[in-house]
């Protein structure tokens, strides 16, 4: 990457932050635990303090060599990242998954030991609620807790165990990064990897069920604040000889939540009714380890209004795109 590309990304993400540092001015939202939530991991060993080093330092102001393990119960461990000061978060890294075991399960059985680790985490801080960031699969295990009311009369039936989890109404701000709300291609790859496969298929049942509107018309819990973020990248676009054609397309789609994070599309992260963010610039790993993102999702858990867009590079600022009926875009 040249210097010059390195100064624009540099200086995107610094007027970036400066607009939300002071979105933030005189917020008195109390801080609250956080947990964060990981996606899909198909293969066993992985450690909850790597996959979230980047958002946990954000999050609390400490290093993750400061992170403390602890038992939620038998074979049930979460990470826990105390705040630096008034200014930070506890934060709390969900480890839902067992011990030295892939994430293939079902997203249900995920959902409720995720339930275990919020009653622990409020038993354990006096807290009476949490903040929930869940990236990629993530996203629908929070979900499946905060809107576990939705199986009721499913349970019993085949695909739908009963795991006894029930949604203590203790979740405050629930914040999506690239989670397939409405299925991910992948899960054309069938059952071979256990239930979670298909229940991350476009048409499944478990997803028809989350998204079924209410009374109200939308499909999430109107008691919580959602807000979905999603990835829109521009890989490719720097080794193409007309860059900024490219660029200009890659902001097209992502204003219009068209475009994708090369593994979940955006219309997939799209949740109706949640505030949303369009990360320009990018990717599906992007999405969980960006510092950047990382201090906007903190500013959103201090009370500020997620932004319209985000970009990783100057470059990629959709005030600077012009419409496609030709005039130029507002600042967002």
């Amino acid at each position: 990457m040249t210097k010059a590309r390195v100064a624009r990304r540099a200086a995107g993400a610094l007027a970036a932050l400066l607009i939300l540092l002071a979105g933030t001015a005189g917020a008195t939202v109390p801080r609250l635990p956080v947990i964060l939530v990981y996606g899909f991991q198909p293969a066993p060993g992985f450690l909850p303090t790597r996959l979230w080093e980047a958002f946990a330092e954000r999050l609390s102001g400490r290093s993750i060599a400061e992170a403390a393990k602890q038992a939620v119960g038998e074979n049930h461990l979460i990470y826990a990242l105390g705040a630096a000061d008034d200014e930070h978060f506890d934060v709390y890294m969900s480890h839902y998954a067992g011990a030295l075991e892939p994430t293939v399960r079902d997203l249900r059985y995920y959902a409720a030991r995720l339930a275990e680790e919020v009653t622990w985490i409020r038993t354990a801080t006096g807290a009476e609620a949490v903040d929930l960031v869940g990236h990629s699969m993530g996203g629908l295990v929070a979900r499946c807790y905060v809107e576990c009311g939705d199986f009721g009369p499913l349970l019993g039936q085949p695909g739908f165990k009963e795991y006894g989890t029930t949604y203590g109404h203790d979740v405050r701000t629930l914040i999506t990064l690239a989670t397939p709300h409405h299925g991910a291609g992948f899960a054309a790859l069938g059952t071979w990897l256990g239930p979670l496969v298909a229940e991350l298929a476009p048409n499944s049942r478990l997803l028809q069920t989350l998204n079924a509107p209410g009374p109200d018309g939308l499909a999430i819990d109107p008691a919580v604040r959602y807000v979905a973020m999603a990835g829109q990248s521009c890989f490719g676009c720097g080794l193409l000889r007309d860059t900024q054609a490219c660029q200009e397309r890659c902001v097209r789609d992502a204003v219009a939540w068209s475009g994708s994070d090369l593994v979940v599309s955006m219309e997939s992260a799209h949740l109706a009714g949640a505030e949303t963010t369009a990360c320009l610039g990018m990717d599906h790993v992007d999405m969980h380890v960006n510092a950047l993102l990382a201090d906007v999702v903190a500013a959103v858990l201090a009370g500020a209004p997620a932004p319209a867009f985000l970009s990783a590079d100057s470059q990629l600022d959709p005030a600077l795109v012009p419409a496609p009926n030709g005039d130029q875009r507002p600042s967002p």
